[in-house]
């Protein structure tokens, strides 16, 4: 059989792999396993234990096999000169994606109120969950005598994985943010217009700080309560009874009287939002677990003495002074491979059986259009993009270029990312439903699309 097609049945088993394990998660919830809860709980579990100890414990590993390989210890941080582009390749993919997506929009005719989630589909693609787990299977089909079997690709995911959150948090919340001008809840009150108006005053930093806004909410409505209270007592001692703001099961009443001028002002756009706690918000959503895990790794390696607390790099008998604390993290890390497809699995399950018909589900043109951008256009410019720089512009190590180049591929290829349903979720924009469906059918056909486009990027990757 030729390489090419040794190559992709490579690649092919690799999408098996991890197909199968989406199955299993697929399985526990139409099963009933999985009960109300139980999927933020694996979410929780991911996001903030096995995959920060996955991104750790691959940067600072170092096989412990007494010395027989002969070869030392491989280091992330002797690479870094080599691939600091890696750090501003979000840039370029979400640059792209941005560009894809409103091409889709506009050819399917899509309409206004929906072009931001179509524009973010295509931009934001899965970084971690589905990349670690081709990269590693990627890894595992191929012989360690090759590049692509020997060098562990996500070693260079997770400088990638640096940039990126920004992007996603920054970009795409203010692409899911609802439009400033939204009217307010159906109730029509002038406590749910407030409401409306202080959380959706900003599109640009709405999802990023929509809890500094509900925090506030609370603050501006229990100084309301307080103030109802002393002037409840003033009335007892001057047994008069002005008319007063009333709060009944969490709903404000304001009734006109001389107490309202009492009431504080409306806030500002500035006031809502202070300066200081915007930048500790737009920290805790760069500053993401894996990021943490990721760059706790590179610090670990790149000072000796400290990776030798954690692992024996030298006589390699697996007797360092924390080498136990190490084995249980580098244990708990092989489950975020599982627990991410088992993840996605259960969305998978969640989607197919939503039968909504809300005005926020996307018409089948744009669905189609999208998924089209996303699995076709975007891997096609990804792989010419990573053959030009190969040729025209950059110039990586020969004994690292496979796995360098197999990174730069892989983040054009996969489908829409987990976290924007959060985005969406958080930005109360009511497409929930619509961008479930969206996700569901890319991962539908990723069995063929994805098969084939990871097929070609790891072809050429090898011949690198």
């Amino acid at each position: 059989m030729s390489s090419i097609g040794l190559t992709f049945l490579a690649a092919l088993r690799s999408v098996g792999t991890a197909a199968t394990m989406a199955a299993v998660g697929f399985y526990m919830d139409r099963r009933g396993f999985i009960l109300d809860g139980g999927k933020k709980t694996f979410a929780l579990l991911s996001k903030h234990v096995t995959i920060p100890a996955y991104l750790f414990t691959k940067i600072v590993y170092c096989e412990q096999d007494g010395g027989s390989s002969g070869t030392p210890c491989p280091s992330m941080t002797d690479n870094l000169s080599d691939v600091w582009m890696l750090l501003f390749w979000p840039l370029v993919v979400v640059g792209v994606g941005l560009l894809v997506g409103w091409m889709m929009a506009i050819v399917s005719s899509t309409p206004m109120h929906q072009r931001g989630a179509v524009l973010a589909s295509c931009a934001f693609g899965n970084s971690t969950g589905l990349p670690i787990t081709l990269l590693t299977v990627i890894q595992a089909n191929f012989p360690k005598t090759t590049e692509l079997g020997r060098i562990d690709a996500t070693l260079y995911l997770s400088v990638y994985l640096i940039l990126y959150p920004l992007l996603q948090w920054g970009v795409g919340g203010w692409l899911l943010a609802p439009a400033e001008d939204a009217a307010g809840d159906e109730d029509g009150g002038p406590s749910n217009s407030r409401r409306s108006s202080i959380v959706r005053q900003s599109s640009l930093r709405h999802v990023l700080n929509v809890e500094i806004s509900q925090r506030m909410l609370l603050t501006e409505e229990s100084q309301r309560q307080l103030l109802v209270e002393q002037n409840n007592e003033e009335e007892t001692i001057l047994n008069e009874s002005p008319r007063m703001p009333r709060i009944e099961s969490g709903k404000e009443e304001l009734v006109t009287g001389e107490i309202t001028s009492l009431l504080p002002e409306p806030k500002t756009e500035d006031d809502i939002i202070p300066f200081t706690e915007t930048l500790a918000m737009v920290a805790s959503k760069v500053l993401q677990p894996p990021v943490i895990g990721a760059l706790a790794g590179m610090l670990v390696s790149s000072i000796l003495p400290l990776r030798q607390l954690f692992v024996d790099m030298y006589e390699r008998n697996d007797d360092s002074p924390l080498e136990w604390f190490f084995d249980g993290l580098y244990a708990i890390g092989q489950a975020a491979v599982p627990i991410n497809m088992a993840i996605l699995g259960i969305n998978l399950s969640r989607a197919s059986v939503s039968k909504s018909t809300s005005k926020n589900m996307m018409s089948s043109r744009t669905m189609a259009a999208t998924i089209v951008g996303k699995m076709v256009i975007m891997p096609i410019i990804g792989i010419l993009l990573a053959i030009a720089l190969k040729n025209y512009f950059w110039h990586v190590p020969d004994d690292i270029d496979g796995a360098f180049y197999l990174v730069l591929m892989i983040v054009f290829i996969t489908p829409t990312a987990n976290n924007i349903m959060i985005m969406v979720e958080l930005s109360g924009s009511g497409s929930q439903e619509g961008m479930a469906r969206l996700v569901a059918w890319q991962y539908a056909v990723a069995p063929i699309l994805l098969s084939i486009s990871v097929a070609f990027a790891v072809s050429v990757a090898a011949r690198w």
